[in-house]
């Protein structure tokens, strides 16, 4: 699967948009939190984890943005390539050893990354940031840096990437019609919605809007019930969503919703 993706800057998706309004997620803050959740390490491992999901998000973006011819990092020098190598083993060998507990892994990963990076990077001009508008910026880490250098996407590609993996629509069409697929970028979602890293607005959770957003979902189902084919599932719940969303933030236009 080839997906066009927008290079130049971020580029948010309307069903990324709305499931982030709807359940009260700037999406700025969601940025940060999965990339801050990215761990290199969790490349060679696996756990439940959010840490986890967040780097197997980003692993599965690189894939659905198509085959990439990697070129040769021709910049390194003969030492720089043996460092990296040694350096890349001891993540390896770090990941698969069970005497070490999961979080102990991620810190001793974390430390390795940061010296990958910095071998990885070396001579190179390596911007790490990218712009949410004019006064918000996404600090990106070296975890995250290293694997968009090592799989030669730029930082906004994979971000890209990732809001377009993110439908609540699509997730509960899949669910309700049980065709779920994986997608680790909607589980990492659906952790923040249900409160993992605290960057909810919680006085719009308690609001009467919100209120009456979550009764409408939960009729849903029974609502398109006879709705069986994906496409048409997806569209009739991102028609639904799509007008939850506009009654929210246009709450005195909505008057006679239904």
């Amino acid at each position: 699967m080839n997906m066009n993706i927008e290079t130049a800057h971020l580029d948010v998706p309307r069903d990324f948009e709305v499931a982030c309004g709807l359940f009260g997620i700037p999406v700025p803050g969601f940025l940060q939190l999965i990339v801050d959740h990215c761990c290199f390490i969790h490349a060679h491992m696996g756990d439940t984890s959010e840490f986890d999901m967040a780097t197997k998000a980003f692993l599965e973006a690189d894939r659905q943005l198509g085959e990439k011819e990697i070129k040769p990092a021709t910049h390194l020098s003969e030492s720089q390539r043996e460092r990296f190598i040694r350096l890349l083993r001891q993540m390896v060998g770090t990941a698969t050893n069970r005497n070490y507990s999961k979080s102990t892994r991620r810190k001793k990963g974390k430390v390795l990354a940061e010296k990958l990076f910095d071998t990885f990077s070396a001579g190179l001009e390596i911007k790490d940031v990218v712009y949410y508008d004019e006064e918000t910026k996404i600090q990106l880490s070296k975890d995250f840096l290293l694997m968009t250098l090592l799989h030669q996407r730029t930082p906004i590609e994979l971000l890209n990437a990732i809001m377009k993996r993110i439908s609540y629509a699509e997730l509960g069409a899949r669910v309700h019609l049980k065709q779920e697929d994986y997608n680790p970028a909607m589980v990492f979602f659906t952790r923040v919605m249900e409160g993992y890293g605290g960057i909810r607005d919680e006085t719009y959770l308690e609001s009467e809007a919100f209120k009456i957003f979550l009764m409408d979902l939960q009729e849903f189902r029974a609502r398109y019930f006879f709705y069986r084919n994906l496409e048409d599932r997806i569209y009739m719940y991102r028609e639904r969503l799509e007008e939850n969303y506009q009654r929210i933030k246009n709450p005195y236009l909505n008057e006679d919703y239904d």
